[in-house]
């Protein structure tokens, strides 16, 4: 067929019915380059105070959300977030009396402390499955103690391993909805402290081993790769695998410890 022939058979079929109609549509098409194997950053996520204006802005009709209030991770109220300097001369009460939240306590052996620091950690990954939109990435969590700014081997610092475990990726948090408004679903995580019998850490005493009178400063950092593992050598916890692609967050908690508070110590059997 001669090439003006040709042309005039193309023509022809654009304009005849249901030939050459069928389109693709551009929709759920996501184009990566093939160099970018992780696409959204890990976050941890904690819940912030808003105004009331703030909050009644928020779109009430998605019948998940509360009327009148933003989506908060895991529904958390702001106002009972723990701050990132655990003071331990701050007073509360507790709808009974007044008591100092934060004044944990370093125990004779075998004692422990019955003041736990009781928090949860939220992350987001939006990492997902194209098909499924289910969770792409692991999130793995670590907590170090005491890490010193200019620290070459951070692993060395991790602790509190009876409370978590750094090999096991984070648990899919589902119970209450989050979805922020105008954005991809987050795929939230949550790592939550705490052993069969109770919630929270005995910070003073919960660890390798008791620590000294002062202050501390414990770090949880989350990554969605598993731990740096060198050619030899065990896995490195703490260490995010960047060269892997791993992306990182975390955040920092001072406390401190006291040595004089033996009205707060308590036997293992007395905890239980």
């Amino acid at each position: 067929m001669t090439r003006p022939g040709l042309g005039l058979v193309l023509v022809a079929l654009s304009f005849a019915p249901g030939v050459l109609s069928c389109v693709l549509p551009d929709r759920e098409i996501e184009f990566e380059q093939t160099s970018i194997t992780n696409r959204y950053a890990v976050r941890i996520i904690e819940p912030v105070l808003l105004s009331k204006y703030a909050n009644d802005s928020c779109d009430t009709n998605d019948e998940d959300m509360m009327a009148g209030r933003c989506p908060q991770p895991g529904d958390s109220d702001p106002r009972d977030a723990p701050p990132h300097f655990l003071d331990p001369t701050n007073v509360e009460f507790d709808g009974i009396d007044d008591v100092t939240k934060f004044a944990f306590c370093t125990c004779p052996e075998p004692l422990r402390d019955t003041k736990l620091f009781d928090f949860t950690v939220y992350v987001e990954d939006q990492d997902e499955e194209p098909r499924k939109r289910t969770p792409k990435d692991d999130i793995y969590a670590a907590l170090l103690l005491d890490v010193p700014s200019r620290s070459d081997t951070p692993y060395d610092h991790v602790d509190y391993l009876s409370y978590y475990d750094p090999e096991g990726p984070l648990e899919d948090y589902t119970e209450i909805p989050y979805k922020p408004p105008g954005r991809r679903d987050p795929q939230l995580r949550r790592l939550l402290f705490g052993s069969d019998q109770e919630f929270g850490i005995d910070l003073c005493n919960g660890g390798r081993e008791r620590l000294s009178e002062g202050f501390h400063t414990l770090t949880v950092i989350v990554t969605d790769r598993a731990w740096f593992l060198p050619p030899e050598g065990a896995r490195q916890y703490g260490v995010p695998d960047i060269a892997n692609g791993a992306t990182y967050d975390s955040i920092h908690y001072v406390f401190s410890c006291d040595t004089d508070c033996d009205t707060q110590c308590q036997s293992e059997e007395e905890a239980q």
